[in-house]
This record gives structure tokens, C-alpha cells and sequence, in this order.
């Protein structure tokens, strides 16, 4: 048991790091991240669509529902989506 203590510790400094960085590929930090939203608007009656959207994600916090707020607030007022924790 204290052999496994001993380890996680040792491993610990080495790997905080790791974990704490955000790492996307270099082609989506170049050229952008797509998101593919799946939308419907009752009052249209028409079928569900997927609809795409691509953001920046230096100018994005590191969780999804970051880039849910920035594409609401910048791209597409009329996107709505529910939220809670």
C-alpha cells in the first residue's frame, strides 16, 4: 500500500502539468473549431438540421459550454440551449 502512495506521489509533479493544459490539434488552433449543432424550431414545422458553426478557440474558454456562449453571443443570437450543473 505504501508503495502505491509512494508512486502516485512521485508521478504527481510530472503529470499536473500535463493535465492542466489545454491541447488541441495544431490544425484546429490554425484554421478553427467546427461544432455541428443539432437545431429545430417548433414554430417552422420543418425536420431537425445540423447546422456548423466554427470558432476560434484562442479567444474561447476550455469547456464546451464556452464555445456554446460564444457562438450564442457572437455568431447566432437565435441559438437557445438549456443549462445547469
Amino acid at each position: 500500500m505504501f508503495a502505491v502512495a509512494a508512486r502516485r506521489a512521485s508521478l504527481a509533479p510530472r503529470l499536473a502539468p500535463r493535465f492542466a493544459q489545454r491541447s488541441f490539434s495544431a490544425a484546429a488552433q490554425e484554421a478553427g473549431q467546427k461544432f455541428a449543432i443539432y437545431r429545430y424550431d417548433p414554430d417552422q414545422e420543418a425536420k431537425p438540421f445540423l447546422q456548423e458553426y466554427t470558432i476560434d478557440l484562442k479567444s474561447c474558454g476550455p469547456m464546451i459550454l464556452d464555445a456554446l456562449i460564444k457562438i450564442k453571443d457572437e455568431i447566432d443570437p437565435t441559438l437557445t440551449f438549456r443549462r445547469s450543473c
